[in-house]
């Protein structure tokens, strides 16, 4: 009896021993969590050992990827900085500043909020959803643009820009190197500027700095206020609706004409100028390699001349006076 109790103590020893070593090693691990709280981020980081490592967050389940992320959820970053808050975001070699979810940057920056954008290599600092960049910027709000290759700084949203600038506001453009400076919707630009305000143009090498809504412009230039012109190579700087300019300039107000390598100086409506040039008032006149100077209307000129006044003439090489 006395020896299995002198041989127990031995094992009660240990197993106190061990108990105390438990405990201190318990201890230590306490000691060391309190003293751990404050950087409790940073130990939340499983990183693997694969090259370059990928680290995961485990409060949050976001994948980094040598990225730095401050605030969201869910993202997933390659090489890319996110400071804003956000969830579900994907960067690679892009930086989020600004809140947003959904993103995906390839070499792009973000600073305005937005959610669903696709950047590449692009910058958006104003805010806006669903924004496709590609080497575009978009300082201006808007939703649902496309930018290849060029910049939207004017409020807008649904805008087509390839290699074109639109600083004015709009919604529903397509420019193909073409800037837009003016408010407007609808408009079609190739090459082409408009910088007054006007809806559904369709400019095509053209220019457009006076107001209007409804204009093809083809090589041409339209300076003065009209709606619904057709321009092709020519110049209406006088107000004017519903024109027709071919190879041909407009500098009175008129509504209606037709030009064709004619000149229209003076106010007229409804005139059909082919090669001929009036420059007095008159309506519904037509002048083939004509001229009319003075004032007429329903006149018709080939090869003629009409300098005095006169209504529903018709001179066939010959002169009026």
């Amino acid at each position: 009896m006395m020896r299995s109790i002198r041989q127990g103590i031995p094992r009660l020893i240990g197993v106190s021993s061990l108990v105390a070593a438990l405990a201190g090693g318990v201890g230590a691990v306490g000691a060391t969590s309190a003293t751990a709280t404050p950087q409790a981020t940073p130990s939340e980081i499983v990183c693997t050992q694969s090259q370059p490592p990928t680290c995961f967050d485990t409060a949050t389940g976001n994948v980094l990827q040598q990225g730095a992320q401050t605030g969201g959820n869910g993202n997933v970053l390659q090489q890319g900085a996110q400071t804003g808050r956000g969830s579900g975001n994907v960067l690679q070699q892009g930086a989020q500043t600004g809140r947003g979810s959904g993103n995906v940057l390839q070499q792009g920056a973000q600073t305005g909020r937005g959610s669903g954008n696709v950047l590449q290599q692009g910058a958006q600092t104003g805010r806006g959803s669903g924004n496709v960049l590609q080497q575009g910027a978009q300082t201006g709000r808007g939703s649902g643009n496309v930018l290849q290759q060029g910049a939207q700084t004017g409020r807008g949203s649904g805008n087509v820009l390839q290699q074109g600038a639109q600083t004015g506001r709009g919604s529903g453009n397509v420019l193909q190197q073409g800037a837009q400076t003016g408010p407007g919707n609808g408009n079609v630009l190739q090459q082409g500027a408009q910088t007054g305000p006007g809806n559904g143009n369709v400019l095509q090498q053209g220019a457009q700095t006076g107001p209007g809504n409804g204009n093809v412009l083809q090589q041409g230039a339209q300076t003065g206020p009209g709606n619904g012109n057709v321009l092709q190579q020519g110049a209406q700087t006088g107000p004017g609706n519903g024109n027709v300019l071919q190879q041909g300039a407009q500098t009175g107000p008129g509504n209606g004409n037709v030009l064709q390598q004619g000149a229209q100086t003076g106010p007229g409506n409804g005139n059909v100028l082919q090669q001929g040039a009036q420059t007095g008032p008159g309506n519904g006149n037509v002048l083939q390699q004509g001229a009319q100077t003075g004032p007429g209307n329903g006149n018709v000129l080939q090869q003629g001349a009409q300098t005095g006044p006169g209504n529903g003439n018709v001179l066939q090489q010959g002169a009026q006076t």
